[in-house]
């Protein structure tokens, strides 16, 4: 009986709502709206509450030390100030759009769970008390505001730098191959591709990306980057095409002793500069194999730099944005983010389990003419393998 009373009740009220509801006057209905509209909550401190944080909460947040983010506050101000007007709206602050954008960068709670419901900038607008459109105009305006910093970070070594670099990998490890540079490989970053592009961004597992081509030092530090071709595309047409390719394959001298050399796999071409495995393992002498397997031992590196890059800024395993062009800064700015961490020893660890490398050992198209280059690096492997 006391069940059957309390869904009358609750019928009754319902449906008095639901008359009351319906007597409201269109203008009525607006003034509720937009009173519920402008008393959004948000978190109004945060930026107070971050710097309440103790040095484990705040890494565990921004994935980034303080120090780091307080040295990229102190690059980011003058081109980021630069860029305001004295016009319209008052812009956000310098040091909550760095907060902001690293804070995107770090993390993917928006994509993995609250996509049907919450835009991913809506999560962020929350937290730094903006609205959702803001916050993605200042995460936008900052990543590209850091992109400018990429020759500040990301440096070909020279002269000095160019010793030290040969040095770290002597030091690396015992197994080490000698005169090397750097470790140069591409990794698949997953997006959203536009639809009527879908096909040209399809790597060959079959998921839409753009292509990170890098070259690293011994202490996983990128010295070269080149973000934004797309997925289809194998490593050494990307190779080709890009400035560091052009520059090994026409007159490498310009930014390389003769005497050093650039480690790849067999995805790329063999050239003076670049030496990669040998081919047809099943037949190689010992001497070969020897060879071969302290080029691996070495360019292991680079792998490794995309694995920590990867696992500190989780946003990476899948962008989605309005551009290509916007995904691949926002590519180069999770490099220089990266560089900047690992300078100032900011380590992290991370779960290792993902494949960051979507171009295996299989070099059947784009093959490059045997140029004098390429015979002179044709000598250059025989040499070192005789070593």
């Amino acid at each position: 009986m006391d069940n059957n009373l309390s869904k009358c009740i609750l019928l009754f009220g319902l449906n008095h709502l639901k008359c009351l509801n319906e007597s409201l006057d269109s203008k009525k209905k607006l003034l509720i709206l937009q009173y519920l509209k402008t008393s959004k909550v948000r978190i109004r401190n945060f930026m107070l509450i971050t710097s309440l944080y103790d040095d484990i909460d705040f890494k565990c947040h921004f994935r980034l030390t303080r120090s780091s983010v307080e040295i990229l506050m102190c690059k980011v101000k003058p081109f980021y100030i630069s860029l305001n007007t004295l016009v319209g709206r008052p812009s956000v602050d310098y040091k909550k759009a760095t907060l902001m954008v690293v804070w995107y960068l770090s993390n993917t709670e928006t994509l993995k769970h609250f996509v049907k419901f919450v835009s991913m900038f809506s999560q962020i607008g929350d937290c730094f008390d903006l609205s959702r459109g803001l916050a993605c105009r200042t995460i936008h305006k900052s990543i590209r505001v850091i992109s400018n910093l990429l020759n500040d970070f990301i440096i070909w070594p020279k002269g000095s730098s160019e010793a030290a670099t040969v040095k770290g990998f002597r030091n690396l490890r015992f197994n080490y191959m000698p005169n090397t540079i750097g470790c140069i490989d591409g990794c698949h970053i997953r997006i959203h591709a536009p639809r009527d592009k879908r096909s040209d961004y399809t790597n060959r597992k079959m998921l839409q990306s753009i292509v990170l081509l890098a070259v690293c030092n011994a202490q996983l530090e990128f010295t070269y980057i080149f973000s934004g071709w797309p997925g289809s595309s194998h490593d050494a047409r990307v190779f080709k095409n890009s400035s560091l390719g052009q520059t090994l394959m026409n007159n490498p001298q310009e930014i390389i002793s003769k005497d050093l050399h650039i480690l790849g796999d067999s995805a790329f071409p063999l050239l003076e500069n670049l030496m990669v495995p040998y081919k047809a393992t099943h037949v190689l002498s010992e001497k070969k194999k020897l060879f071969n397997k302290r080029l691996s031992s070495t360019r292991v590196v680079i792998e490794q730099a995309f694995g920590l890059l990867l696992g500190r800024f989780r946003r990476l395993k899948i962008l989605e944005a309005k551009s290509i062009e916007l995904m691949s800064l926002t590519v180069t700015c999770a490099c220089i983010l990266h560089n900047l961490a690992l300078q100032n020893n900011d380590w992290i660890q991370i779960n290792n389990d993902h494949n960051t490398d979507l171009t295996e050992e299989n070099n059947q198209e784009c093959s490059i003419s045997l140029a004098n280059n390429q015979r002179n690096g044709v000598d250059k492997i025989n040499e070192l393998a005789d070593r």
